[in-house]
Formats: C-alpha cells, sequence, structure tokens
C-alpha cells in the first residue's frame, strides 16, 4: 500500500483555483479502487491519500494528473508500507 501525505507549498489562495479538478481527480481514483481513502489534513494543509498496491511508476504518473502538480502547490511523500497489523473487519483491505 502507499500512503501519500500532500503538503500546500504555496499560499491557500493559490490552491484554491485548482480544488475543484483535485476532488474530481480524487474521486475517479477512489471509484477505480485505486484509492482507499483520501481527505483532508485537519491543519487544512493538505491531504492524506491512501492507495492499494499498485507499481510505483504507475502510482507516479497518476498523482502525475493532479491538478496541484500540474499548478505546483502541493508536495507529495510517498510511503510505501506493508500493512501487517490489521483489524479484522479491514483485512480485505489491507491485502489490496
Amino acid at each position: 500500500m502507499f500512503l501519500i501525505n500532500s503538503s500546500y507549498i504555496t499560499e491557500l489562495s493559490q490552491v484554491e483555483p485548482h480544488r475543484k479538478a483535485h476532488g474530481e481527480w480524487v474521486a475517479k481514483y477512489i471509484e477505480e479502487g485505486t484509492f482507499l481513502f483520501a481527505g483532508p489534513k485537519r491543519s487544512k494543509q493538505g491531504g492524506i491519500i491512501v492507495a492499494k498496491r499498485i507499481e510505483k511508476a504507475r502510482l507516479l504518473q497518476i498523482l502525475s494528473e493532479d491538478s496541484y502538480v500540474s499548478a505546483d502547490v502541493v508536495e507529495n511523500q510517498i510511503v510505501d508500507f506493508d500493512a501487517v497489523f490489521t483489524r479484522p473487519e479491514l483485512v480485505l483491505l489491507a491485502s489490496l
């Protein structure tokens, strides 16, 4: 799995014009099943996405489609991890 920690690298006023397109991009990959969870940080300084295990090259290509990335208003930290410890009701998600 991948955890993508997105942090804004500019003023929120520069992020706002890209918010709608970013939301549509997230929704597309949630619906497709590539993204499992996504949402804003409570600090309002970025967001978190959890993606299922895919080829990292594919993940990078998907991230490049994000309006925040193309507008250069966000920096993404990608953490590749295995969900070794999982609540029983989430085992199916951890195996994706």
